[in-house]
């Protein structure tokens, strides 16, 4: 980068600042420079760079992070307003049809959720991609995010998309994530009994908080055990969101959510 070029204030609710970096931090997710539910250190010297070619602008390696913590801050909190029971979601305006009662008292619990009261969350489908685990798109990518209400069936479990998690666990563990590579559609329930022994096993407080909090409520009798299963699996925006719901009502509504 050029030394003659001071740095810029960040401002991430303007549109085209906004985009740019979130397509380069898709670039980068893309290209293996995840790390747990972020990005690799190397990542943001490298975004700085392309930010500065396309807008003139320096930024630092704090700023880039800090913004794409409140990015996910946001995304958190738009995906807890989707698992409301009749969450009344407009998917033409893509804002929250509720009426001024609903409002109310939910700014009461959640009073960060106002921003979206009367505007939508920007750059929905990429920041799904990008915190969600639902799938990676970039700009000019034919393909499109979907939200996380259109998981894969329950029986499709994975260990593989959250470095926070396990590798490597036992042969077992190993074989599941292979056969899982080659396209299998179901899963033995030996298989899955792997899976759940790993998260429930985890030296991980957040993992193991969602596993008590799940075992209360389900059993393993019931598929939607393993739809939440599937959820914990897939990223840990999902335990977050998890964790911070405040009822068990919003957690079986989350998890009814998945499984549509």
């Amino acid at each position: 980068m050029s030394q003659n070029v001071d740095i810029s204030r960040a401002n991430w609710t303007d549109p085209i600042q906004r985009k740019h970096f979130i397509d380069l931090c898709l670039q980068e997710a893309n290209k293996g420079f995840r790390s747990g539910g972020g990005l690799k250190s190397s990542a943001w010297p490298r975004i700085a760079e392309e930010l500065e070619k396309l807008l003139g602008k320096r930024y630092t390696s704090k700023q880039l992070k800090n913004g794409r913590d409140y990015m996910k801050r946001q995304y958190l909190i738009w995906s807890k307003m989707m698992t409301m029971t009749g969450h009344g979601y407009n998917s033409v305006t893509k804002t929250f049809d509720w009426p001024a009662e609903k409002w109310e008292e939910y700014l009461q619990k959640y009073p960060e959720a106002k921003q979206f009261h009367f505007k939508p969350l920007a750059n929905v489908e990429e920041l799904e991609a990008l915190f969600g685990g639902v799938g990676v798109i970039a700009s000019g990518a034919e393909e499109s995010s979907t939200h996380s209400t259109s998981m894969p069936s329950e029986t499709s479990i994975s260990l593989e998309e959250d470095e926070d998690l396990p590798r490597n666990t036992n042969d077992e563990a190993e074989g599941s994530k292979k056969k899982q590579k080659k396209g299998k559609k179901e899963q033995t329930q030996e298989e899955i009994n792997i899976i759940v022994n790993v998260l429930e096993n985890f030296e991980g407080s957040s993992v193991k908080e969602c596993m008590k909090i799940l075992k209360r409520l389900l059993t393993y009798e019931d598929p939607l055990y393993y739809v939440a299963i599937n959820a914990f699996c897939k990223k840990k925006e999902y335990r977050e969101v998890w964790m911070e719901m405040e009822s068990d009502e919003e957690r079986m509504g989350l998890i009814q959510s998945l499984r549509k």
